[in-house]
């Protein structure tokens, strides 16, 4: 619990006993939550920080000082004194899978282990203690910590798993390795092709190592037992839950289903969607689906549904990732997973609904193949016939990008949606994948804002955490946790602290429609706010790490407290 604790007002000293009934006639309306007692950073230029902020209902009707939101308390208003703690405009992550986050923390979380002798123990462990036959599904694990930094195979896995099928997600969720089992279902062998967009790994004699990337996943996948609606349901609540607890208002979901959309709308009716949700659907039927049936927007704003989110590659670690030139380190230049035929029609179309696109792009073949795309459609579409005269299409991570591409962005106008915590990661592997040359133009944070690009972040969890002090580490620091970093990584791509917290509040709700509603703290807007107990634009980046959740704030209900 937070040292200033949420107290009812039950009569603030005789100041109000005597001012009371005046104000009721002659003063604004008794709020019913004021926020006191601590910094509060607005997200807004005209008024940066503020002393108090007052709501009433799910919006905020005053931000100011101290003196001047005493003329909001009435005798039922809510009182939070922050007791020195920090108040930031509600956190907005950009780039979310929330069903995934949740099977991640209810299941097998390979997450954050640092050896694959202990990743490899981790999930011996499960297997021992699942009944033999059930499939054992794991997510989360990354290489690029361990000392050997190679990809699991099913040679780690069989010895414990003869007659039980494993399947551990890499972390990027663009390969999985599955064991012998797993593949004896699928009717996986030496034999069997690679899939388009899809690249089954061999050894040196052509057997498959049971590394299966990108479209090739689904070859095992498809065997795996579907979770049941009532499974889902508790993943995506475990993952809603999660997100409030780490301080996030607000999330916007990568792609999903219908079906998975349709629990989102349960879970509101009940009462338990603690984060607004911002949602999006796969490239494929439902995205037909969003387009002939439109926007859906709830009336308080917890849900809207309004996107379509489309995969042009793969991953960098997994070398899916569509480059111009082949890897540095293998004799490969990734996979295309976007088809033009198939795409640009839904592009047309969605320009004339109203409906948002949002494209998966990595590689620097991806990042121009996908600016092709969408300057296609936006001539095909002049604004007059366009619902959304801005449409603000996104591509989301905007790794790779040539510099004839990054002016593209801005020439376009598109949204460079990045995930700036992987930079922990990747630059373990980034230089052996792509050299020297080419990370000139990787991960161009700073530059894309010096440029004007419309910029966001998300954290992409489950593929990361989904810890906002790791974005704002990474945004503003751009090394390891231990201040380490590469020489040709290009630190001066790191952002300024005020540029961070916009790219997570104010930018990420400009990417999602809700500028006018989210983002800031001002008058009129939903009272969404991130309470931490550390100031994290007067510390050093790395005391971010130590800071806490105190409390998670939506339309004015609190839906985490320490």
């Amino acid at each position: 619990m937070m040292k200033g604790k949420i107290l009812a007002f039950f009569g603030i000293v005789a100041f109000l006993a005597s001012c009371t009934q005046e104000r009721e006639t002659t003063g604004p309306e008794a709020a019913d939550m004021v926020i006191h007692g601590g910094t509060i950073y607005t997200a807004n230029d005209d008024m940066w920080t503020a002393e108090a902020v007052a709501v009433r209902g799910d919006e905020i009707v005053f931000v100011g000082s101290q003196a001047d939101m005493e003329a909001y308390l009435g005798k039922d208003t809510q009182i939070i004194d922050l007791d020195g703690n920090t108040v930031y405009p509600g956190f907005n992550d950009a780039h979310v899978h929330i069903k995934w986050i949740g099977q991640r923390e209810l299941g097998l979380n390979l997450q954050g282990i640092n050896e694959l002798d202990e990743t490899v123990a981790k999930i011996r462990e499960r297997v021992e203690a699942t009944p033999e036959g059930e499939w054992v599904v794991g997510v989360g694990w990354i290489e690029n910590n361990w000392t050997d930094q190679r990809f699991l195979t099913r040679h780690d896995l069989d010895p414990f798993s003869p007659n039980t099928p494993v399947v551990a997600n890499r972390a990027d969720e663009h390969s999985i390795v599955a064991n012998s089992k797993a593949m004896e279902i699928a009717g996986v062998t030496r034999d069997t092709p690679d899939p388009d967009g899809g690249q089954i790994l061999k050894d040196e004699n052509g057997e498959p190592t049971g590394m299966f990337v990108d479209n090739a996943m689904a070859l095992i996948r498809d065997h795996i037992p579907t979770p049941t609606r009532e499974q889902d349901k508790r993943s995506i609540q475990a993952g809603i839950d999660f997100m409030a607890r780490m301080g996030w208002t607000q999330v916007q979901q990568a792609g999903g289903s219908y079906a998975d959309y349709d629990i989102l709308k349960e879970m509101h009716a009940e009462g338990t969607l603690n984060t607004r949700m911002y949602y999006s659907m796969f490239m494929g039927e439902d995205a037909y689906r969003l387009i002939d049936l439109g926007r859906e927007l709830s009336s308080d704003y917890m849900l809207d549904l309004k996107m379509i989110k489309f995969m042009s590659d793969g991953a960098l670690g997994s070398r899916g990732a569509a480059m111009l030139e082949p890897y540095d380190d293998a004799d490969t230049s990734g996979l295309q997973l976007i088809n033009r035929e198939e795409a640009l029609p839904v592009f047309i179309d969605a320009l004339k609904k109203g409906i948002q696109i949002e494209t998966h792009a990595i590689g620097d073949y991806a990042n121009r193949f996908t600016l092709d795309l969408y300057e296609e459609a936006l001539n095909a579409v002049p604004p007059e016939d366009r619902v959304d005269p801005d449409p603000r299409w996104r591509i989301e991570h905007a790794q790779i990008t040539h510099p004839d591409d990054q002016k593209r962005y801005k020439e376009l106008d598109i949204i460079a949606v990045v995930e700036a915590s992987t930079v922990k990661g990747d630059m373990n592997f980034a230089p052996a994948r792509i050299g020297s040359r080419r990370l000139k133009y990787a991960y161009r944070w700073k530059s894309f804002i010096d440029q004007g690009i419309r910029f966001s972040a998300g954290t992409d969890a489950p593929v990361e955490r989904g810890d906002p002090r790791e974005e704002f580490f990474s945004l503003v620091q751009r090394t390891n946790f231990d201040g380490s970093y590469t020489d040709d990584w290009h630190i001066d791509e790191r952002i300024s602290h005020e540029q961070a917290l916009k790219t997570m509040t104010l930018w990420a709700a400009h990417a999602a429609f809700r500028d006018d509603v989210t983002g800031s703290i001002e008058v009129g807007k939903k009272a969404d706010f991130s309470v931490f107990d550390k100031d994290w634009m007067q510390i050093e980046p790395i005391e971010v790490m130590e800071s806490e959740t105190v409390m998670t704030i939506v339309g004015g209900k609190v839906t985490y407290e320490r």
